[in-house]
């Protein structure tokens, strides 16, 4: 999957940053940004804002989009989604990760475990 394309899919799903989004792509690739660029400083930051303000219903969404990404089995996707939106989150001290985990599914919480898994060896 291209960096366009995942890019897309983000504000597809969650208009809701698309002027966030626009804002922080404008003045680098637009659109061709990088998704690492993208996932970890727009899409990061409003998970945490979700997580923050416990809004259960957007997490819900947040964590289905995300499964559906590793759904995917897409290197480039599953390497944005582990690599700047979950180990993210798990090493940001300000989050509460026992309380986002409760929203991740099968393979969300198994690319968590490999993150962790990885930590120890």
């Amino acid at each position: 999957m291209t960096s366009t394309k995942l890019n897309l899919k983000l504000i597809e799903c969650f208009p809701e940053i698309k002027d966030v989004y626009y804002d922080e792509t404008s003045w680098q690739d637009g659109d061709e940004t990088g998704s690492h660029v993208v996932y970890a400083d727009i899409f990061v930051p409003f998970i945490k804002e979700q997580i923050t303000s416990k809004n259960e219903q957007k997490l819900s969404k947040v964590f289905n989009y995300i499964e559906r990404l590793l759904e995917l089995k897409d290197d480039y996707a599953n390497e944005v989604v582990t690599l700047s939106v979950l180990e993210s989150l798990l090493f940001d001290e300000d989050v509460d990760n026992s309380y986002f985990m409760k929203f991740a599914k099968l393979n969300t919480l198994k690319s968590i475990a490999e993150i962790i898994q990885n930590l120890e060896e």
